[in-house]
């Protein structure tokens, strides 16, 4: 495996991201960055524990909606290396294909069903994939939006819990794309929450409101 010199990408609270090549093929590397504020020895354990955590739910996900494909795991230095989906977060686009809002949903839905719960969904985590021939059987079967970082996610078939994460998405959904008509809505269409799920979300919201 020949791996080419790694360009930085992006910062974030958990995990460095760094765009490189690997045997000509383009990839993303998400390792996770040790906190100073922790026991070295114990901030090593955790920081191994998610990336196998993360992994373990990209494999699980991947059955039902588009991921990035893990290329190589290295538990030692808690890092990914996984395919660089060209493409646009959905946040970017989602005012001129709203009806993405419902395929968002209905993909959403689909990760409940197998119980992963994401824990961190928003639209700049759903990635809108450009045209390419080595996507394309994926996009075929499970259409173009694609899913990404699950550093927060887990495995969970309890109703609290998924609709603690669409209530989540929910928030950040509508503070992002206030203008957007339906949109919520139209998310809640694909999802096609039963009144059970839609009963639990407004206590959860309750709860927030109240507390």
């Amino acid at each position: 495996m020949v791996k080419k010199q790694d360009e930085f990408y992006k910062k974030g609270a958990e995990a460095e991201l760094c765009e490189l090549t690997i045997d000509g093929e383009e990839a993303l590397s998400k390792k996770r960055i040790p906190k100073g504020y922790r026991d070295a020895t114990l901030d090593e354990s955790i920081r191994k524990k998610r990336t196998r955590g993360e992994v373990k739910l990209l494999a699980i996900a991947a059955s039902v909606v588009n991921v990035p494909r893990i290329i190589k795991v290295d538990a030692e230095k808690s890092e990914i290396l996984m395919e660089f989906i060209k493409g646009k977060a959905l946040k970017e686009i989602i005012a001129k294909r709203p009806m993405l809002c419902t395929e968002a949903g209905a993909r959403i839905r689909a990760l409940h069903d197998i119980g992963v719960i994401h824990g961190d969904l928003t639209t700049s985590n759903i990635l809108v994939a450009e045209e390419n021939p080595l996507l394309k059987e994926r996009i075929e079967k499970k259409g173009k939006l694609f899913f990404i970082d699950f550093g927060l996610g887990q495995f969970s078939k309890k109703v609290e819990d998924k609709a603690t994460d669409l209530v989540v998405f929910k928030k950040t959904f509508n503070a992002t794309h206030s203008s957007l008509k339906n949109g919520w809505e139209n998310v809640m269409k694909g999802y096609n929450a039963d009144k059970e799920m839609l009963a639990r979300m407004d206590a959860i919201e309750k709860r927030a409101r109240y507390h």
